[in-house]
C-alpha cells in the first residue's frame, strides 16, 4: 500500500510552538533570524504536516496588519526537507485570507527561489532597498500583492 500523502494544515502559532519555529528558522539561513520571543509581537501562522494522527511542524510565516488596508509579510521559512511540497504556498494562501488590503514584503535579491514563489502567487517587484541585507552586502527586493 503506498504512503498516504501528508495534509498541510495551517493554524495560528502559540508560544508552545516557539521551539519548532526556532528549529525551522535555524535550518533556513535565507530567512530572517529573529529571536524567537520577538514573534509574540506579531501574528504567526504555522504549517503542520498531518499524517496518521501525527502533526509535524514544517513551516511558518510571521506578519502584521500595519494599517486597515495594508499588511506586511515579515518572515517565512519552510524546513528544507519539506520544501517544494506546497507548504510555503499554503502559508501564503492563508496569509492572503487573513490579511486585509495590499500585502508587502522584502526578500533578498539573491533568494531566487523565494522570488519565484512570490511571483507565482501574484506578487510583483515594486522597488529595491540597496544594501538591506547582510550588513549592506545584498539588496532587498520590495514586492507587493494587491487584493
Amino acid at each position: 500500500m503506498p504512503d498516504q500523502p501528508n495534509t498541510i494544515l495551517i493554524r495560528t502559532a502559540t508560544e508552545r510552538d516557539y521551539p519548532a519555529i526556532a528549529r525551522i528558522q535555524q535550518t533556513s539561513p535565507e530567512a530572517a533570524q529573529w529571536p524567537v520571543g520577538d514573534y509574540s509581537n506579531y501574528r504567526v501562522l504555522l504549517a503542520v504536516l498531518a499524517s496518521g494522527g501525527s502533526q509535524v511542524p514544517a513551516g511558518f510565516c510571521a506578519w502584521r496588519q500595519s494599517t486597515p488596508d495594508e499588511a506586511e509579510l515579515l518572515n517565512l521559512a519552510v524546513e528544507p526537507a519539506n520544501r517544494r511540497h506546497g507548504v510555503a504556498s499554503a502559508l501564503l494562501s492563508a496569509l492572503e485570507r487573513e490579511a486585509t488590503g495590499e500585502l508587502f514584503l522584502e526578500v533578498a535579491e539573491s533568494n531566487l527561489p523565494a522570488i519565484a514563489l512570490y511571483e507565482h502567487h501574484g506578487w510583483a517587484k515594486t522597488g529595491t532597498r540597496i544594501g538591506y541585507y547582510h550588513s549592506g552586502k545584498i539588496n532587498g527586493i520590495v514586492m507587493q500583492k494587491r487584493p
